[in-house]
């Protein structure tokens, strides 16, 4: 009997990029399906949604599905001396664009503990190698959170009213100035808006230096771009690329591919949130989601099978089983059925 198995498109994915972490030094990170709530209660902000799915334990404990891989492996790493690396392929549960909860699959991976400025041009390297791995044309969007903390220093807060971030985030520069006086920062716009406004990379970064004097930040950005060039991508500055100031503190970055409008891939240094599990001084990673890339992944492909093999209610099952078996020892995958099957696609239909 032929026992040949079709790979998935995302299957073949997975074992590209499993072979190019483990090639790395990575190892493969495997967890359960739900945590303790508190985990993600008091680290709500570091989550993409505050809505979690939660449920009671025979012992009595408030268990949640994680809606999030990263502050598992962080917890996980507390306490351990020295660098840790993993990846993974897990599942999260997370509302969707329709407020509904969805399962979605991630592959990704994480550097905990002492991740330094290699560790750092490695997973943008990482990142950039897996999103290629996907095909076709692609490029990532580059930010740096130390670039908000300068903002916010300059005009004597230690950060952004959240109403400002909610500007920057939609790019919302009509509305700015009237926001940055109603958070008593009149004239900030003035600094802030440039920033967001067209350009290149280099310019933007010039700009950041300029109105805000944080080199170590620019440098930063400057250093990621050459990492993401090196490996081949198209980089670019944004930063309206914003994620939370309590977690993140240095670079972040989002991936895509051509004719898709959501982020594919997204990630960042989370050195804040490291430190508060104590698990080591620094930590860095992203995270692939094969769900939003059918069409870059061939889940939408032209055929469901190979032969659709018609046979009646009344047929030997062992006259039917060898028919089926001669067409897979040619190499076909087969449906057999009574009935065609609805919103299904063949090559070819067969009748006994």
């Amino acid at each position: 009997m032929d026992c040949r198995v079709e790979l998935s498109a995302e299957e073949r994915l997975y074992l590209t990029l499993k072979g190019l972490y483990e090639g790395f030094g990575y190892s493969p990170f495997r967890m359960r399906r739900f945590e303790e709530y508190s985990l993600y209660a008091e680290n709500l902000n570091f989550l993409r949604s505050r809505d979690v799915i939660t449920f009671g334990s025979r012992e009595g404990r408030l268990l949640a599905l994680k809606p999030d891989v990263t502050l598992s492996i962080v917890k996980n790493c507390a306490g351990e001396a020295g660098l840790k690396k993993a990846y993974y392929r897990e599942s999260v549960y997370r509302p969707g664009a329709d407020g509904q909860f969805r399962e979605i699959n991630q592959i990704g991976l994480e550097c905990v503990g002492g991740a330094d400025g290699y560790a750092e041009l490695e997973v943008l390297t990482l990142a950039a190698e897996s999103l290629k791995a996907v095909g076709g044309d692609c490029a990532m969007e580059v930010s740096h959170m130390g670039a908000l903390r300068a903002a916010a220093a300059a005009f004597g807060r230690e950060r952004l009213p959240e109403e400002v971030l909610g500007c920057i985030r939609a790019l919302n520069l009509h509305d700015l100035p009237a926001v940055c006086r109603a958070c008593g920062m009149e004239g900030a716009e003035k600094k802030l808006a440039p920033l967001f406004e067209r350009g290149g990379s280099a310019q933007k970064i010039a700009l950041l230096g300029e109105s805000f004097g944080c080199g170590e930040v620019c440098r930063g950005l400057e250093a990621a771009l050459r990492a993401l060039k090196n490996a081949g991508v198209r980089a670019e500055v944004d930063f309206s690329l914003v994620n939370d100031t309590d977690y993140y503190n240095g670079v972040v970055f989002q991936g895509y591919v051509k004719s898709y409008p959501r982020a594919v891939l997204s990630g960042g240094r989370y050195d804040s949130l490291v430190k508060k599990f104590g698990s080591g001084g620094g930590g860095i990673g992203f995270a692939l989601y094969p769900d939003e890339l059918d069409l870059y992944l061939g889940k939408n492909k032209e055929f469901d099978a190979d032969v659709l093999v018609i046979y009646k209610a009344g047929d030997p099952p062992e006259k039917v089983f060898d028919f089926v078996s001669e067409l897979r020892g040619k190499g076909n995958g087969v449906y057999a059925a009574v009935q065609p099957p609805a919103n299904m696609r063949f090559r070819r239909i067969v009748k006994i």
